[in-house]
This record gives C-alpha cells, structure tokens and sequence, in this order.
C-alpha cells in the first residue's frame, strides 16, 4: 500500500518548459526535493510524499514523492492512505521498520 506522509496544499499552474521543483519535508521530519520539466501545461494541486509498505505496516522502502492534478490521479494514489489513518498497529510498525520517531 501507499502510506502518504505528507502533503503540500498548493495549486501551480505551470507551462511547457518550466522547472518546476518543490522541497517536501513529512511528518516524520525526512525530505524530498522533486524536479521535473514540464511537458505539457497542467495545473498542480496534488503534491504528496510517500512511502510503501505492507499491510501490516512494515515498511522498507525509501521517501517518495508524487505531483500531479488531483482529477487525474493514478489509481494507486487514489487508494493511499495517510499515515494517520493507519491502525496503531500498523502506525507501530511503520514507524518502527522507517526507523523514525512520530
């Protein structure tokens, strides 16, 4: 599953040509600078990081980090959950396996 860890609450419309960059930083402290090029004009107002993990909440995978427009999202961000709906086992254990204090 896709556990969200932070979110950026934003809207940027941007054009064919722009850099666009924003420096994320989630609810367990850890950060992520995402970069891209724009390729076609779009406007921006979903800008998350992540993180995957099990459904039991075991979690071994790096931060991560997704934008796009919220009516065009992939399926697999439209099922994630945030870290707070997470049960307090799976909270546990998520935090335990990223190795970092809530």
């Amino acid at each position: 599953m896709i556990v969200i860890t932070g979110k950026v609450n934003e809207v940027h419309k941007v054009q064919v040509g722009d850099l666009f960059q924003v420096l994320l930083k989630d609810s367990m402290g850890s950060q992520i600078l995402l970069q891209e090029i724009i390729k076609v004009e779009r406007v921006i107002d979903y800008i998350v990081s992540f993180r995957f993990a099990k459904e039991d909440g075991e979690c071994q995978f790096q931060l991560a980090g997704f934008f796009g427009s919220k009516d065009d999202l992939p399926e697999e961000m439209e099922n994630a959950v945030y870290l707070q709906d997470l049960t307090v086992e799976q909270q546990q254990k998520f935090v335990a396996t990223v190795g970092i204090e809530l």
